[in-house]
């Protein structure tokens, strides 16, 4: 009911500004924003410190005439956070929400975000795709990796593809980057060697050390027949790290904040889920309303 609420006035408010600004869905002007007003504002509304340092892009058009989206980029030494506010044409009124239209996926903006590249099971024309971004150190990410493996290629081998992406958390997880960038040695060498890898790694995750990791890879490796020497210089040269740097930075593009966060057919779901919440979550998508399109990751 809270959320039914919440929708109507955010709905009602869109109408409202709509008046109040003296636009109509035809005005095309682009606002022009004081953004150190803007900061001020947001810095006062929402409660951030001092140091948090803030920068504004400008605004840009949205499928909504007379609505333009404002990126809000939120730092403060290391930490950075990404947040989305909506701007009205006249640029007197920010609307803190999510606005949807009833003749589009409401994931559509974030699913063209998502990348599909990568190591993946399932068929490439599946209905859903789901985009897991994980990290191979996390605890949370192991047990969400075997409710995937375990379950998805047997119940849904036609209908989900599983799309992994790098995500180390390396402030807190010492040779989860390591163990990112071994991940990509693996796959160059042998690509469906990668599934091998990924469920050998999570299986022995608390058995493994930033000084003993490489040992490890070498000895998986050699066990898979695979070319120990040309991955023992991948790893030795960190040949991967622009593939593991580049998959972190689209992570950060989707504000992800922690690991395991996937992606079902554009839908954010931050946090594991046992098997049964995300059964729900499959069966709710593959029962999309015929009116409501899929929101498909990269399109």
């Amino acid at each position: 009911m809270k959320q039914l609420c919440a929708k109507m006035l955010l709905a009602l408010l869109v109408i409202s500004l709509w008046r109040a600004a003296g636009q109509t869905p035809s005005d095309k002007t682009v606002p022009s924003i004081d953004k150190q007003e803007v900061e001020n504002y947001l810095r006062f509304a929402e409660g951030f410190a001092a140091n948090v340092h803030f920068s504004i892009d400008d605004p840009q058009p949205t499928p909504l005439a007379g609505y333009y989206r404002l990126a809000v980029h939120l730092s403060m030494g290391d930490t950075r956070q990404d947040k989305l506010y909506y701007v009205t044409a006249d640029g007197k009124h920010i609307i803190n929400g999510v606005i949807w239209d009833l003749k589009a996926s409401p994931f559509a903006e974030t699913a063209g975000k998502i990348p599909t590249d990568g190591p993946s099971f399932g068929p490439p024309d599946a209905k859903i795709t789901l985009v897991v971004f994980s990290d191979f150190q996390c605890p949370f990410c192991r047990e969400f990796a075997r409710v995937l493996r375990e379950n998805v290629p047997q119940k849904y081998p036609q209908d989900v593809r599983v799309v992994f992406k790098d995500f180390p958390l390396e402030s807190i997880h010492p040779w989860a980057e390591s163990a990112a960038e071994a991940g990509r040695c693996i796959a160059r060498a042998k690509p469906d060697a990668f599934w091998l890898f990924h469920d050998w790694i999570f299986q022995h995750q608390g058995e493994l050390t930033s000084a003993n990791l490489q040992e490890k890879v070498r000895a998986f490796a050699r066990e898979q027949k695979l070319d120990e020497t040309a991955i023992a210089s991948c790893l030795a040269t960190h040949a991967t790290k622009d593939e593991v740097d580049a998959a972190v930075k689209q992570g950060k593009l989707l504000a992800i904040e922690q690991t395991p966060t996937f992606f079902l057919n554009g839908r954010p779901v931050p946090g594991s889920l046992k098997w049964p919440s995300l059964n729900t979550l499959i069966q709710m998508e593959l029962s999309r309303p015929a009116g409501i399109p899929a929101g498909r990751p990269g399109k």
